[in-house]
């Protein structure tokens, strides 16, 4: 080690490679799940905003994924500043994307811009086909770095739009190069139930004859029935579910609530723009508070409880199901894999409107 330290000894590290370097810092490297789920949610913000009604996600017997949609389809013209087509900008810079400002995306996955450029990164090979103007276009990478222009492959329809993402995770990078499966099922399944409406297909290419390889997700109405479905087998108490839906200018959340009648196994899910934030955050302190809030006033108010005994919030949280969605502009996360909400304006959003409809819901149900 030498004892000098200089300016020439900072190394600057540009375009992709401080994801080579620190791949932890940008992802989940124990397996390549988390770099499907940035191109799945690239997808699912086009569907948040309404411009994409299907997503298509295979699984390929190389240990490559293919994910498509039939959004907007990746920018490609130049950028004024960049020189570089949209598309080129979006994969190979970590701070570039249209979701900094709302005039694109009004919700999305949030603001560390490195999502797609990550996957990148961190595959052995990556090609993307986007179908926009009325043409095919194509751009392929290996390692990260671009094999090519970006070129027109062929002719399209006008109104035949979307993007195919096709990359094989670099295996030096994880502990494991295959995804996992029941994981990837449990995520897609998710994004079809937080988006009604959104048609969500996945095949996957390893599966054994005998194992069913081809799943699709559609549903109507999106986590009352999602929850239902989870917990059909158990005592429920109450029967029915405490389930909302609000919405201000900047932020919504929609939220279903059910309480099981012996202790097991919850359902504790919470989504950001439909990402799942597996670690809470401040969403889920506001309906925690809403909750709890609602509780005590309804009990106070018919003296349900006696004096000097005081609600709290594990009285309501114990055999607490939930699926908790909450949308909003510039979501602030704890990391770049986005695990925690830390948007400290969710929790007097979100408690708040809990609270008045929880509140409402306790006293239309009291028996």
């Amino acid at each position: 080690m030498s004892s000098s330290y200089k300016a020439d000894s900072i190394e600057v590290l540009e375009g992709l490679e401080p994801v080579k370097k620190r791949p932890g810092m940008y992802t989940d490297t124990s397996r390549p799940n988390h770099l499907a789920q940035e191109v799945i949610d690239n997808s699912v913000d086009e569907a948040l905003e309404g411009h994409a009604s299907e997503i298509r996600v295979t699984l390929r017997k190389d240990g490559s994924m293919s994910v498509s949609d039939n959004g907007r389809g990746m920018p490609v013209d130049i950028h004024k500043k960049e020189k570089l087509s949209g598309v080129e900008l979006i994969l190979t810079r970590l701070h570039s994307g249209a979701k900094f400002n709302s005039d694109n995306y009004k919700f999305s996955g949030g603001l560390h811009g490195v999502g797609v450029s990550v996957v990148n990164a961190l595959s052995e090979t990556f090609e993307v086909f986007i179908k926009r103007d009325g043409k095919l276009h194509h751009m392929s990478f290996k390692g990260g770095k671009k094999q090519g222009k970006l070129t027109v492959k062929d002719k399209v329809g006008k109104r035949n739009t979307g993007t195919m993402i096709h990359f094989k995770p670099d295996a030096s990078y994880f502990d494991s190069p295959k995804f996992s499966v029941s994981r990837l099922k449990h995520l897609l399944r998710a994004k079809a139930v937080l988006c009604p409406g959104l048609r969500v297909v996945f095949q996957d290419e390893t599966a054994s004859k005998k194992e069913e390889n081809l799943f699709e997700w559609f549903f109507e109405n999106g986590l009352e029935d999602y929850l239902s479905a989870e917990l059909e087998s158990l005592e429920l108490l109450p029967e029915m579910h405490f389930t909302g839906l609000r919405s201000a200018r900047d932020e919504a959340v929609d939220w279903t609530v059910q309480w099981q009648g012996e202790s097991g196994q919850l359902i504790t899910e919470s989504y950001v723009n439909l990402i799942p934030t597996t670690q809470g955050g401040t969403h889920v302190n506001g309906l925690r508070a809403g909750l709890l809030e609602a509780l005590r006033e309804f009990c106070e108010f018919r003296n349900l409880v006696p004096r000097g005994i005081k609600i709290t919030a594990e009285d309501i949280w114990d055999k607490c199901n939930y699926v908790l969605s909450a949308k909003m502009i510039d979501p602030q996360f704890a990391g770049q894999t986005k695990e925690r909400l830390n948007s400290r304006q969710a929790v007097s959003f979100i408690s708040g409107v809990v609270k008045d409809s929880f509140s409402l819901w306790l006293n239309q149900h009291v028996t």
